[in-house]
Protein backbone atom coordinates (compact mmCIF):
# COMPACT_ATOMS: atom_id res chain seq x y z
CA UNK A 1 0.00 0.00 0.00
CA UNK A 2 2.97 2.35 0.50
CA UNK A 3 4.33 1.85 -2.26
CA UNK A 4 0.81 2.77 -4.61
CA UNK A 5 1.07 5.71 -2.21
CA UNK A 6 4.72 6.84 -3.27
CA UNK A 7 3.78 5.96 -7.15
CA UNK A 8 0.39 7.74 -6.75
CA UNK A 9 2.48 10.65 -5.74
CA UNK A 10 4.57 10.24 -8.37
CA UNK A 11 1.70 10.23 -11.35
CA UNK A 12 0.18 13.85 -9.76
CA UNK A 13 3.09 15.55 -8.61
CA UNK A 14 1.51 16.19 -5.37
CA UNK A 15 0.62 14.08 -2.29
CA UNK A 16 -2.23 11.71 -2.60
CA UNK A 17 -5.42 12.29 -0.48
CA UNK A 18 -5.35 9.69 2.29
CA UNK A 19 -8.41 10.03 4.75
CA UNK A 20 -10.36 12.67 6.17
CA UNK A 21 -7.32 15.27 7.00
CA UNK A 22 -9.03 18.90 6.34
CA UNK A 23 -7.43 21.37 9.14
CA UNK A 24 -11.36 22.23 9.24
CA UNK A 25 -12.35 18.79 10.88
CA UNK A 26 -11.21 18.65 14.74
CA UNK A 27 -12.88 15.22 15.20
CA UNK A 28 -13.86 12.25 13.31
CA UNK A 29 -17.15 12.30 14.77
CA UNK A 30 -17.47 16.22 13.06
CA UNK A 31 -16.08 14.55 9.71
CA UNK A 32 -19.03 11.23 9.81
CA UNK A 33 -21.65 14.13 10.48
CA UNK A 34 -20.59 15.99 7.60
CA UNK A 35 -20.05 13.26 5.26
CA UNK A 36 -23.69 12.24 5.98
CA UNK A 37 -24.97 15.23 5.60
CA UNK A 38 -23.31 15.32 2.12
CA UNK A 39 -24.37 12.35 1.20
CA UNK A 40 -28.45 13.33 2.02
CA UNK A 41 -27.56 16.37 0.10
CA UNK A 42 -26.33 14.76 -3.08
CA UNK A 43 -29.47 12.19 -2.79
CA UNK A 44 -31.81 15.64 -2.74
CA UNK A 45 -29.72 17.17 -5.56
CA UNK A 46 -30.53 14.10 -8.05
CA UNK A 47 -34.47 13.71 -6.88
CA UNK A 48 -34.37 11.28 -4.01
CA UNK A 49 -35.15 11.07 -0.57
CA UNK A 50 -32.46 12.12 2.14
CA UNK A 51 -32.71 8.15 2.95
CA UNK A 52 -33.47 5.12 0.68
CA UNK A 53 -36.65 3.82 0.68
CA UNK A 54 -38.04 7.66 1.20
CA UNK A 55 -40.25 9.39 -0.89
CA UNK A 56 -38.55 12.41 -3.41
CA UNK A 57 -38.60 15.16 -1.00
CA UNK A 58 -37.93 18.01 -3.33
CA UNK A 59 -39.68 18.30 -7.21
CA UNK A 60 -38.02 16.40 -10.07
CA UNK A 61 -34.40 18.58 -10.91
CA UNK A 62 -35.14 20.30 -14.24
CA UNK A 63 -31.55 19.62 -15.58
CA UNK A 64 -30.52 15.85 -14.61
CA UNK A 65 -27.03 16.06 -12.46
CA UNK A 66 -24.46 14.04 -14.29
CA UNK A 67 -21.10 12.53 -12.74
CA UNK A 68 -18.51 13.49 -15.50
CA UNK A 69 -15.14 11.74 -14.92
CA UNK A 70 -12.76 14.27 -16.63
CA UNK A 71 -9.03 15.67 -16.48
CA UNK A 72 -8.24 18.73 -14.73
CA UNK A 73 -7.42 21.38 -16.99
CA UNK A 74 -3.94 23.76 -17.21
CA UNK A 75 -6.31 26.51 -16.74
CA UNK A 76 -4.99 27.51 -13.41
CA UNK A 77 -1.83 25.89 -11.49
CA UNK A 78 -3.46 25.76 -8.33
CA UNK A 79 -6.28 23.61 -9.37
CA UNK A 80 -10.10 23.42 -8.34
CA UNK A 81 -10.81 22.74 -4.38
CA UNK A 82 -12.27 19.84 -3.71
CA UNK A 83 -15.92 19.91 -2.81
CA UNK A 84 -16.14 17.32 -0.02
CA UNK A 85 -15.57 19.40 3.36
CA UNK A 86 -13.47 16.78 4.59
CA UNK A 87 -10.95 17.20 2.00
CA UNK A 88 -10.09 20.37 1.20
CA UNK A 89 -7.16 19.75 -0.68
CA UNK A 90 -6.87 21.02 -4.27
CA UNK A 91 -7.64 18.75 -8.12
CA UNK A 92 -4.06 20.04 -9.55
CA UNK A 93 -4.13 19.96 -13.60
CA UNK A 94 -3.85 16.99 -15.08
CA UNK A 95 -5.36 14.69 -12.24
CA UNK A 96 -9.12 12.70 -12.91
CA UNK A 97 -11.37 14.29 -11.02
CA UNK A 98 -15.58 14.26 -10.86
CA UNK A 99 -17.24 17.01 -11.84
CA UNK A 100 -20.92 17.07 -10.45
CA UNK A 101 -22.92 19.04 -12.85
CA UNK A 102 -25.16 20.79 -12.44
CA UNK A 103 -23.70 21.62 -9.00
CA UNK A 104 -25.26 21.79 -5.70
CA UNK A 105 -25.23 25.29 -5.37
CA UNK A 106 -26.50 25.76 -8.40
CA UNK A 107 -28.60 24.75 -10.97
CA UNK A 108 -27.45 26.33 -14.10
CA UNK A 109 -25.82 24.48 -16.22
CA UNK A 110 -22.12 26.55 -15.85
CA UNK A 111 -22.33 25.50 -12.58
CA UNK A 112 -20.24 22.91 -11.50
CA UNK A 113 -18.69 21.21 -8.48
CA UNK A 114 -15.43 19.12 -8.12
CA UNK A 115 -14.14 15.90 -6.39
CA UNK A 116 -11.60 13.74 -6.26
CA UNK A 117 -12.67 10.66 -7.47
CA UNK A 118 -12.46 8.94 -4.19
CA UNK A 119 -13.58 11.11 -2.44
CA UNK A 120 -16.60 11.43 -4.33
CA UNK A 121 -17.11 8.10 -3.50
CA UNK A 122 -17.47 8.56 0.00
CA UNK A 123 -21.27 10.59 -0.71
CA UNK A 124 -22.28 8.72 -3.99
CA UNK A 125 -23.35 4.85 -3.39
CA UNK A 126 -22.16 3.03 -6.73
CA UNK A 127 -23.83 -0.11 -5.77
CA UNK A 128 -27.19 1.42 -6.45
CA UNK A 129 -28.40 2.05 -10.14
CA UNK A 130 -29.51 5.40 -9.02
CA UNK A 131 -26.10 6.93 -8.93
CA UNK A 132 -24.08 4.42 -11.26
CA UNK A 133 -26.26 5.34 -14.16
CA UNK A 134 -24.91 8.77 -13.79
CA UNK A 135 -21.37 8.25 -14.65
CA UNK A 136 -20.66 9.63 -17.75
CA UNK A 137 -16.62 10.01 -18.88
CA UNK A 138 -15.98 13.35 -20.62
CA UNK A 139 -15.12 12.30 -24.02
CA UNK A 140 -15.52 13.55 -28.09
CA UNK A 141 -19.29 12.34 -27.39
CA UNK A 142 -20.20 13.69 -24.30
CA UNK A 143 -18.68 17.00 -23.65
CA UNK A 144 -21.62 19.07 -25.16
CA UNK A 145 -23.71 17.56 -22.22
CA UNK A 146 -20.97 18.96 -19.35
CA UNK A 147 -21.94 22.33 -21.05
CA UNK A 148 -18.36 23.21 -22.27
CA UNK A 149 -17.09 25.80 -25.03
CA UNK A 150 -15.65 23.91 -28.35
CA UNK A 151 -12.55 26.15 -27.90
CA UNK A 152 -12.30 24.63 -24.12
CA UNK A 153 -12.19 21.10 -25.62
CA UNK A 154 -10.18 21.46 -28.84
CA UNK A 155 -7.73 23.01 -26.91
CA UNK A 156 -6.66 19.77 -25.43
CA UNK A 157 -8.46 20.34 -21.94
CA UNK A 158 -11.37 18.08 -20.19
CA UNK A 159 -11.33 14.97 -22.35
CA UNK A 160 -10.31 11.67 -20.73
CA UNK A 161 -7.60 9.11 -22.68
CA UNK A 162 -9.02 6.17 -24.42
CA UNK A 163 -7.83 3.99 -21.73
CA UNK A 164 -10.37 6.25 -18.78
CA UNK A 165 -13.21 5.63 -21.38
CA UNK A 166 -13.09 2.39 -22.00
CA UNK A 167 -12.23 1.29 -18.37
CA UNK A 168 -15.41 4.05 -17.06
CA UNK A 169 -18.01 2.66 -19.46
CA UNK A 170 -17.07 -0.96 -19.01
CA UNK A 171 -16.87 -0.64 -14.68
CA UNK A 172 -20.64 0.69 -14.92
CA UNK A 173 -21.77 -2.20 -17.36
CA UNK A 174 -20.21 -4.73 -15.45
CA UNK A 175 -21.44 -2.86 -11.95
CA UNK A 176 -25.03 -2.58 -13.00
CA UNK A 177 -25.23 -6.15 -13.69
CA UNK A 178 -24.11 -7.12 -10.91
CA UNK A 179 -27.06 -4.62 -9.14
CA UNK A 180 -29.55 -5.95 -11.45
CA UNK A 181 -28.50 -9.32 -10.43
CA UNK A 182 -28.35 -8.77 -7.41
CA UNK A 183 -32.21 -7.04 -7.16
CA UNK A 184 -33.28 -9.65 -9.00
CA UNK A 185 -34.02 -7.97 -12.36
CA UNK A 186 -31.74 -9.07 -14.43
CA UNK A 187 -32.66 -9.98 -17.85
CA UNK A 188 -29.87 -11.24 -19.92
CA UNK A 189 -32.22 -11.07 -23.02
CA UNK A 190 -32.29 -7.27 -22.87
CA UNK A 191 -28.07 -7.20 -21.86
CA UNK A 192 -27.26 -9.05 -25.05
CA UNK A 193 -25.35 -6.97 -27.99
CA UNK A 194 -25.37 -7.86 -31.60
CA UNK A 195 -22.32 -10.60 -31.46
CA UNK A 196 -20.65 -8.27 -34.23
CA UNK A 197 -21.11 -5.10 -31.54
CA UNK A 198 -19.59 -7.03 -28.69
CA UNK A 199 -16.83 -8.33 -30.73
CA UNK A 200 -15.83 -5.06 -31.42
CA UNK A 201 -16.00 -3.85 -27.77
CA UNK A 202 -13.98 -6.60 -26.37
CA UNK A 203 -11.95 -8.53 -28.60
CA UNK A 204 -10.59 -5.49 -31.20
CA UNK A 205 -7.03 -5.80 -31.54
CA UNK A 206 -6.61 -9.30 -30.84
CA UNK A 207 -4.94 -11.07 -33.60
CA UNK A 208 -7.95 -14.05 -33.25
CA UNK A 209 -10.22 -10.63 -34.06
CA UNK A 210 -11.46 -10.52 -37.80
CA UNK A 211 -13.33 -7.10 -38.30
CA UNK A 212 -17.21 -7.36 -39.48
CA UNK A 213 -19.36 -4.47 -41.08
CA UNK A 214 -19.68 -1.30 -39.40
CA UNK A 215 -22.24 -1.34 -36.81
CA UNK A 216 -25.65 0.33 -38.57
CA UNK A 217 -25.75 4.16 -37.03
CA UNK A 218 -22.41 4.28 -35.86
CA UNK A 219 -20.16 7.00 -37.38
CA UNK A 220 -17.21 5.58 -39.54
CA UNK A 221 -14.67 7.86 -37.36
CA UNK A 222 -16.56 5.93 -34.37
CA UNK A 223 -15.73 2.56 -35.58
CA UNK A 224 -12.40 3.22 -37.18
CA UNK A 225 -11.69 4.43 -33.32
CA UNK A 226 -12.94 0.81 -31.72
CA UNK A 227 -10.61 -0.52 -33.90
CA UNK A 228 -7.37 1.14 -33.16
CA UNK A 229 -6.83 3.81 -30.23
CA UNK A 230 -9.73 2.20 -28.25
CA UNK A 231 -9.10 -1.23 -28.70
CA UNK A 232 -8.80 -3.08 -25.80
CA UNK A 233 -6.21 -6.01 -26.86
CA UNK A 234 -2.49 -5.72 -27.44
CA UNK A 235 -1.24 -8.54 -29.77
CA UNK A 236 2.31 -9.44 -31.08
CA UNK A 237 0.23 -11.55 -33.77
CA UNK A 238 -1.47 -14.78 -34.68
CA UNK A 239 1.81 -16.78 -32.54
CA UNK A 240 1.21 -14.48 -29.28
CA UNK A 241 -0.43 -16.18 -26.69
CA UNK A 242 -0.29 -13.70 -24.07
CA UNK A 243 -2.22 -11.01 -25.41
CA UNK A 244 -2.92 -8.13 -23.01
CA UNK A 245 -5.96 -7.02 -22.01
CA UNK A 246 -7.28 -4.02 -20.83
CA UNK A 247 -9.97 -4.86 -18.74
CA UNK A 248 -8.31 -8.25 -17.41
CA UNK A 249 -5.40 -6.16 -16.24
CA UNK A 250 -7.37 -3.63 -14.16
CA UNK A 251 -11.42 -4.07 -13.66
CA UNK A 252 -12.71 -6.45 -10.83
CA UNK A 253 -15.26 -8.45 -12.45
CA UNK A 254 -16.37 -10.31 -9.38
CA UNK A 255 -19.58 -9.80 -7.42
CA UNK A 256 -17.68 -9.10 -4.48
CA UNK A 257 -16.92 -5.38 -6.28
CA UNK A 258 -20.12 -3.91 -4.99
CA UNK A 259 -18.87 -4.58 -1.04
CA UNK A 260 -15.88 -1.92 -2.18
CA UNK A 261 -17.10 1.77 -2.50
CA UNK A 262 -13.40 2.50 -3.75
CA UNK A 263 -13.37 0.39 -6.66
CA UNK A 264 -13.83 2.90 -9.25
CA UNK A 265 -10.93 4.81 -7.69
CA UNK A 266 -8.65 2.40 -7.38
CA UNK A 267 -9.21 0.88 -10.86
CA UNK A 268 -8.64 4.53 -12.06
CA UNK A 269 -5.25 4.82 -10.02
CA UNK A 270 -4.00 1.63 -11.16
CA UNK A 271 -4.46 2.89 -14.68
CA UNK A 272 -2.48 6.08 -14.31
CA UNK A 273 0.41 4.73 -12.16
CA UNK A 274 1.01 2.25 -15.04
CA UNK A 275 0.74 4.92 -17.49
CA UNK A 276 3.26 7.10 -15.58
CA UNK A 277 5.70 4.15 -15.85
CA UNK A 278 5.38 3.36 -19.19
CA UNK A 279 5.49 7.21 -20.66
CA UNK A 280 8.48 8.38 -18.45
CA UNK A 281 11.96 7.67 -19.13
CA UNK A 282 13.76 5.95 -16.18
CA UNK A 283 15.93 9.25 -15.09
CA UNK A 284 12.59 11.00 -14.56
CA UNK A 285 10.97 8.43 -11.89
CA UNK A 286 11.85 7.39 -7.85
CA UNK A 287 13.39 4.34 -7.33
CA UNK A 288 10.31 2.63 -6.30
CA UNK A 289 8.87 3.51 -9.83
CA UNK A 290 12.35 2.72 -11.65
CA UNK A 291 11.43 -0.47 -10.10
CA UNK A 292 7.74 -1.03 -10.79
CA UNK A 293 8.51 -0.23 -14.55
CA UNK A 294 10.11 -3.50 -14.74
CA UNK A 295 7.14 -5.47 -14.53
CA UNK A 296 5.63 -3.85 -17.39
CA UNK A 297 6.87 -6.07 -20.67
CA UNK A 298 6.96 -4.27 -23.87
CA UNK A 299 4.24 -5.19 -25.15
CA UNK A 300 2.05 -3.60 -21.96
CA UNK A 301 3.42 -0.50 -22.92
CA UNK A 302 3.48 -0.36 -26.53
CA UNK A 303 -0.70 -0.39 -25.36
CA UNK A 304 -0.91 1.84 -22.60
CA UNK A 305 1.02 4.89 -24.87
CA UNK A 306 -1.56 3.94 -27.28
CA UNK A 307 -4.89 4.27 -24.81
CA UNK A 308 -3.22 6.94 -23.44
CA UNK A 309 -3.98 9.04 -26.23
CA UNK A 310 -7.11 11.41 -26.35
CA UNK A 311 -9.48 10.48 -29.07
CA UNK A 312 -11.11 13.82 -30.69
CA UNK A 313 -14.28 14.73 -31.57
CA UNK A 314 -14.27 14.38 -35.54
CA UNK A 315 -15.89 17.94 -35.90
CA UNK A 316 -13.99 20.06 -34.99
CA UNK A 317 -12.18 18.95 -38.29
CA UNK A 318 -15.08 19.65 -40.50
CA UNK A 319 -16.14 22.69 -41.65
CA UNK A 320 -18.42 23.46 -38.88
CA UNK A 321 -16.47 22.70 -35.35
CA UNK A 322 -18.26 24.92 -33.58
CA UNK A 323 -21.94 23.43 -33.92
Amino acid sequence: MADSLRLGEEVSGHPPVEGETSANVETSSEANDSTHMEKINLRMHIGLGKNPGDPPSLLPPEIQPLFFIELAPDSTRRGAKCRLYTCGKNIYPGELRVALNPGMSSWHRMSTDFYHVECFEKIADFSQADFLDRIQPLTRTTWKLRGLKANSVLSGNYLVPGGVERLVLEWKVTRGEWIDKRDGSYDESKNRLDQGFDDLLHKAGSAGYKPQAKPENMERSEYYNLLSCLAPYESDGPDDTEEWNLFDQYLDRTAETLDNPHDLSQMLLRWEIDVMLATKEEDQLGDVGKEAKLELNEKAIKALKRLSTIPMPQSFFGDFPFT
